[in-house]
């Protein structure tokens, strides 16, 4: 069983994108998916899934940033946001923001 851990980026922003619901069904996907998510190249293996907001599908939906620490059973979740207000996040910030988490 995974656990999942929201990092205080991702909890700021999911009530923008997500009712308790739909959060239970993103972090139901990703428990049974794990490797859903596109590695973002130069994040240090961070990933990014196309999440489909309703009405509009993956396309126009969100886009959820998260990384694996499969060996502690968990996803971290790192942030979410919609298409049409960034396009990518510099992978070089995600590898930092994965190597502060890692270093504890």
């Amino acid at each position: 069983m995974l656990s999942f851990i929201e990092l205080p980026s991702f909890a700021a922003v999911r009530d923008r994108y997500l009712d308790d619901d739909e959060f239970i069904v993103l972090q139901q996907h990703l428990a049974e998916h794990p490797n859903a998510g596109e590695v973002i190249p130069r994040s240090g293996g961070c990933r990014k899934l196309r999440w489909g907001a309703a009405g509009r599908g993956k396309r126009g939906g969100t886009r959820v940033i998260y990384f694996l620490r499969l060996g502690s059973g968990q996803i971290v979740l790192v942030t979410m946001y919609s298409k049409n207000v960034r396009e990518d996040i510099d992978p070089r910030l995600l590898r930092r923001i994965k190597e502060v988490f890692e270093r504890g």
